[in-house]
């Protein structure tokens, strides 16, 4: 087993000191489990192995609170992250993936509706040596030494950088729609592309009478108060590599969340290798394909909880809605509050759906089949 020492909050999070037994070792293997997150078994104090997700785009590690509850992890301090205050637990001794051995580290104690996972191991694992992401073998290769063999890599412009404190994240070139941008490389992101109001905005991506799927956007503070548009763009590039007409979302005014992300469907089809010395990113074409496409309401509207009811705030250009003449400002009839008529309008693609609106004085009802319509 290698171990490593003076962890602290990362070999996760903050960049540390190899141990003299990882410092000898030329190359580690650790195998993870690859689907709608990248998991990774870890032990806390002799007990588990938990699933713990692997989050590029996360600063610090963490682990559900049931689970530190769970287990009795020794609170050592309150700590103010991303304006919230999370406890930090101290564990004695961290095992990843039946192979690298942490004595003395430090977790964040994190909610767990959203993290999929019972932990979260943040980019440090990844930025602090040169490291390789394999999608193909399921397993995460680091090289303390260096001397990774990047034979069929392309080298993309690119940076490792920590923005406050925290873990160094991977920042790499892509081209979306003719225009270059510089994403956090997010593995944990379940998005192709995430983008900020702001750029979405000048790429034209966040207009009114362009066709777009409405999303609540959700992260570790919470869901956002107003939509995000899920939207189909025209092409992604990222060094030799060409993505056609991904939908990619753009969060809505006012997200706390300023940047870009590049996210685990796209991710996945790419294998990683980072080069510490150089502070880049490399990427090699596999042979996988990008993960599904996003999901978003397939009538094409959004609604609201109004003191009147039940009322609609968006409908798509070009969506089944629009279609049948539902329009914005319609209060819906109908029983069950905001869930009832929600549940009205959700089903597979192809399901008949019938909604009763009170416009003005009147009462319409529209007809019409929900579709993918992006």
């Amino acid at each position: 087993m290698i171990t490593r020492r003076t962890l602290g909050l990362s070999f996760a999070a903050l960049g540390v000191t190899a141990s003299s037994a990882l410092a000898r070792s030329s190359s580690i293997a650790v195998p993870l489990t690859i689907g709608e997150r990248i998991l990774m078994d870890v032990s806390l104090n002799g007990q588990g192995p938990f699933p713990f997700a692997l989050d590029t785009g996360a600063v610090v590690s963490g682990v559900k609170l049931a689970v530190a509850e769970r287990l009795g992890l020794s609170p050592l301090r309150q700590v103010r992250l991303n304006g919230a205050n999370f406890p930090l637990y101290s564990v004695s001794e961290m095992v990843l993936g039946g192979t690298v051995r942490q004595e003395n580290a430090a977790l964040f104690g994190l909610p767990g509706e959203r993290l999929g996972a019972e932990g979260l191991l943040a980019a440090g694992l990844l930025t602090t040596y040169d490291s390789e992401l394999d999608f193909e073998r399921n397993e995460w290769r680091v090289h303390p030494e260096g001397g990774a063999d990047r034979t069929g890599f392309e080298r993309l412009p690119s940076e490792l950088r920590a923005r406050g404190p925290g873990s160094e994240r991977p920042f790499a070139d892509v081209v979306l729609d003719g225009e270059t941008l510089r994403p956090v490389w997010d593995t944990g992101a379940p998005r192709a592309l995430s983008l900020p109001y702001r750029v979405g905005r000048r790429l034209g991506l966040w207009r009114d009478d362009r066709p777009f799927g409405s999303v609540l956007v959700t992260g570790i503070q919470g869901a956002s108060d107003q939509p995000g548009r899920i939207v189909r763009a025209g092409r992604l590039t990222i060094g030799a590599s060409v993505y056609e007409r991904p939908l990619v979302l753009v969060r809505p005014e006012g997200h706390p969340a300023d940047e870009t992300f590049l996210g685990l469907p796209i991710l996945r089809t790419l294998n990683l290798s980072l080069d510490r010395s150089e502070r880049s990113v490399w990427v090699r074409r596999n042979g996988l394909e990008p993960g599904p496409d996003p999901r978003y309401g397939n009538a094409g509207t959004w609604l609201e909880a109004v003191a009147g009811g039940v009322r609609v705030a968006t409908v798509s250009p070009g969506s089944p809605a629009a279609e049948a003449g539902v329009r914005v400002g319609d209060i819906v009839q109908g029983p069950g509050g905001l869930r009832g008529a929600i549940d009205r309008l959700g089903g597979p693609t192809g399901a008949q759906r019938e909604l009763t609106v009170r416009r003005g004085g009147e009462t319409l009802t529209m007809r019409f089949v929900l579709a993918d319509y992006l």
